[in-house]
């Protein structure tokens, strides 16, 4: 039995990016942290998503970066439970996790209301296991784990005290009246429907997620309603403690105007949200919006398709709780459509978890070709992975005229300052003050040995010290030219 050490999770708190868009010498406002406000920060990098953390910024811009891409997607339809005729479609609204004991990867994924399960050594080439847990038509020689979940959201909670409620899922279903059921596993291949069912109303896709401070789960589901005169498909959250009982949803993330105003701008009708996929990052959360830009009826008719139409992309969004959610002013899909065949119509759903795989994170997402109103046979539907490298999805960047971020006041619990920052073209130097913002003897910028290279990890050192003093609050001031910050830690 394959369970993920609660190593892994914290791992991957280390992660990702957002924030607003500033070129000029920027102050914190009224509402986020005072510039004289101390500020604890735990070991975890440090995202520079928002301007909590950031008492003044110059000549910097926030950029959004978009993933990389393979020229193929990682699993498409083989077999006769994925595959039937001209439809060819399997989905992945679902979780990947990777067990750091054995390296393996592990993959929950779904063909309409089938759980399927599949592992890899590598996270490219993909096993589906015969588990001889679920007949389909006569024969139990499949990797069918589950069925009449559609969207199925897989969470491991290492500090579950019952060992058989330790991975949960979430999905929509219909076997005690439809709305979104929830079920319990040991081991994520032998799964059982807790008592109550349904435990939410409405149905199609969620997310399920965990949050590591307070323990509870975080269900992320869509959810049709009318918003600023437009009925629209709109993420809610509700959460729980037990996963039986939930709070009240609650809109969280729901387009405004100039979503629609982009979205008319190409021709379209206005913007809807299809699912959003929430993970903790960085002491944070950081959420992957599948941004549907309707267009109205299909121009075409075939079989299987639906009734709306329009592509998908994928924007990034953040939150400081998992609960109030924010938006970037610089809203580029971080993974657009194209230039493959296979996702250049939309990405319909995001895995619900990062998997952190050297100096880069992975998400696997589910492909199509078409629009969302697209038909069998073109419309065909496969599973894709998107990289990054660490902290990855946004930077504050620099060109030829310096750059500065100064932090506000941090009362930090390490004393090793490692910076995330592409310096290949330029130079990043670091400074320490005290709280007041005087500049500390043997810390100043010109004292600093500067980055001038690309380093996911890098050990900033001074020429007399290594390490930062420890003798209360201090700012750091980053110095850049020609390059690129993600991110920042302070540990031991």
């Amino acid at each position: 039995m394959n369970r993920l050490p609660t190593s892994a999770i914290l791992g991957v708190l280390l992660c990702i990016c957002w924030a607003p868009v500033f070129s000029a010498e920027h102050d914190v406002e009224a509402g986020r942290s005072s510039p004289r406000s101390v500020r604890s920060i735990g070991t975890e990098f440090q995202l520079l998503v928002d301007d909590v953390l950031i008492g003044r910024k110059s000549g910097v811009v926030r950029q959004v970066h978009a993933c990389q891409k393979l020229a193929k997607p990682v699993i498409v339809p083989e077999t006769p439970w994925e595959w039937k005729g001209d439809d060819q479609r399997i989905y992945v609204y679902g979780s990947a996790i990777r067990d750091e004991s054995t390296g393996r990867f592990r993959l929950w994924y779904n063909r309409n209301d089938l759980v399927l399960y599949a592992t890899s050594p590598d996270g490219l080439k993909w096993t589906r296991p015969e588990l001889g847990l679920r007949e389909f038509e006569g024969s139990t020689a499949n990797n069918i784990v589950f069925s009449q979940f559609h969207s199925p959201s897989v969470v491991f909670n290492p500090r579950e005290a019952d060992p058989a409620k330790r991975y949960n899922m979430l999905g929509y279903g219909r076997a005690s009246g439809r709305g979104y059921h929830v079920a319990h596993s040991a081991d994520g291949l032998r799964w059982e429907l807790y008592p109550k069912n349904p435990v939410l109303s409405s149905g199609d896709t969620c997310t399920l997620a965990l949050d590591p401070k307070t323990g509870e789960y975080l269900a992320f589901h869509k959810r049709y309603g009318t918003h600023r005169g437009q009925k629209r498909r709109l993420v809610y959250l509700a959460t729980s403690r037990d996963m039986q009982e939930w709070s009240e949803p609650e809109l969280v993330m729901a387009p405004d105007t100039v979503d629609d105003q982009r979205v008319q701008a190409e021709g379209g009708l206005f913007s809807q949200f299809y699912n959003m996929s929430v993970f903790p990052c960085g002491g944070q959360f950081l959420g992957l919006v599948t941004h549907f830009r309707y267009t109205g009826p299909p121009p075409e008719k075939g079989p299987l398709q639906s009734s709306h139409d329009g592509p998908i992309d994928v924007q990034l969004v953040h939150s400081r709780d998992g609960r109030v959610w924010h938006r970037l002013e610089d809203r580029s899909a971080v993974i657009p459509n194209g230039p493959h065949v296979y996702d250049a119509g939309c990405i319909l759903g995001v895995s619900n978890f990062p998997v952190v795989v050297g100096d880069e994170i992975w998400f696997y997402y589910t492909a199509i070709t078409t629009t969302h109103g697209g038909y069998v046979p073109k419309k065909r539907i496969t599973i894709a992975l998107a990289k990054w490298r660490r902290e990855g999805f946004v930077s504050l960047a620099a060109g030829e005229e310096e750059g500065v971020i100064e932090t506000v006041p941090l009362a930090c619990s390490g004393d090793r300052l490692t910076i995330n920052a592409d310096a290949s073209g330029g130079r990043i130097n670091v400074a320490v003050l005290d709280a007041e913002g005087r500049p500390l003897p043997g810390y100043d910028s010109t004292d600093c040995i500067p980055l001038e290279a690309d380093a996911v990890r890098h050990a900033v050192q001074w020429k007399e010290h290594e390490r930062l003093p420890s003798d209360g609050p201090l700012r750091l001031r980053f110095h850049l030219k020609n390059a690129k910050l993600f991110s920042y830690a302070v540990a031991d």
